[in-house]
């Protein structure tokens, strides 16, 4: 029984020793893509070799596991390229990937195709991944619309400007709560209605229940006062030099740091669709139909420019966008002074660019600069 045991064993490392010498041998391919379909504990990855079949989708339950699959298949062709959709779980991934050597992409989550069949899960974004991969690189440019990756720095830059707009959005919804109860009762409405002396005021004319239900929002609200002028202060700080009056040292760090860098926008175009600010289109033939803006760039860059221009109207007059659109901004019709903000808010854009890129000093774009 012994020997029958050991003649297994042997048989066993020599089938074994075998298929690695034939996987040695084999060719190596020459492009493997790899789409992963991310989640809190589970990856599936589905791969595509040359101009092959996407293969079955692996489930791998770690990100050990995952990195150990993609390592493998390092080991069988030249190139290994790997894409995951943007989410919840950031750029971490795409971080270890790169430190292993193995090219990484992000994309933008997109779910169209899912949707028309009515069929979605991990299986299938894994492999409609993996398929938009190898037509992008095969070059298909629309078949991914890839996410450009922060560094570390940036993305706490962000992070840190995005807290602070989180903050104000807490606070508005928690002042609109309180409002709609006195509103509710017949009592009108009141803006910062929070602060000491209005609130001083309100509660001599309120009932006790109403004001019981008021204070625990009062205590909310004026915490989250001092946390946004904090944040507020921080991000000032990150500011030095000169600055276009009327910008504010706030707006330019929270525009730079959802920017990421400046001098990654080549021309004006590619800058000003980043704020979508650009009209929509609608063209066949000969015919050409433009609409509203298309509002598909960072939401937060579109506010934060809006914001801008009107204290860019009130501290720079001279500003020749402003004296383009002054006799809009002066009439009365309330849609044109919308268009008009919206048509200055892409010029500012391209002009913060240009300025911040060196391309044109603030003398040339007829810009008072404070701070100097």
């Amino acid at each position: 029984m012994k020997k029958k045991t050991t003649n297994y064993a042997l048989e066993l490392a020599l089938a074994a020793g075998a298929t690695t010498n034939k996987d040695q041998n084999r060719p190596k391919a020459k492009r493997i893509c790899v789409g992963i379909d991310t989640a809190l504990k589970t990856y599936q990855a589905a791969r595509k070799v040359d101009n092959s079949a996407i293969g079955p989708v692996a489930n791998l339950y770690s990100e050990q596991g995952l990195l150990f699959y993609l390592e493998k298949q390092c080991e069988q062709a030249e190139e290994v390229v790997a894409v995951y959709e943007a989410g919840p779980f950031g750029y971490v991934l795409y971080r270890k990937l790169r430190a292993r050597g193995i090219k990484c992409l992000v994309c933008v989550p997109d779910s169209s195709k899912q949707q028309r069949k009515r069929r979605k899960n991990n299986q299938i974004d894994a492999r409609t991944l993996t398929s938009n991969l190898s037509n992008y690189l095969n070059g298909n440019e629309e078949a991914l619309q890839l996410v450009r990756v922060p560094t570390e720095e940036q993305e706490q830059a962000r992070l840190f400007s995005r807290q602070h707009d989180q903050l104000v959005k807490d606070r508005k919804r928690m002042a609109a709560e309180g409002n709609s109860l006195l509103m509710s009762q017949g009592l009108g409405s009141y803006s910062n209605w929070w602060r000491p002396k209005a609130f001083s005021r309100l509660q001599q004319s309120l009932p006790g229940w109403i004001v019981e239900m008021l204070q625990v929002w009062v205590d909310v609200l004026r915490k989250l006062d001092e946390k946004i002028q904090t944040a507020k202060a921080a991000l000032a700080k990150r500011w030095s030099g000169p600055r276009p009056k009327g910008a504010g040292a706030n707006s330019l760090v929270q525009l730079g740091a959802e920017l990421l860098d400046w001098s990654l926008y080549t021309n004006r175009r590619k800058i000003a669709c980043l704020s979508g600010m650009v009209p929509s289109e609608w063209s066949t033939g000969r015919g050409q139909r433009l609409g509203s803006i298309t509002k598909v760039g960072v939401p937060a860059i579109r506010r934060i420019a809006t914001e801008m221009v009107w204290r860019i109207i009130k501290f720079q007059p001279q500003y020749r966008p402003v004296q383009k659109w002054q006799p809009v901004l002066e009439g009365s019709n309330r849609a044109l002074k919308k268009k008009a903000v919206v048509a200055i808010g892409r010029q500012l854009m391209v002009d913060l660019w240009r300025w911040q890129t060196g391309r044109a000093t603030a003398e040339e774009l007829n810009l008072i600069m404070v701070g100097i």
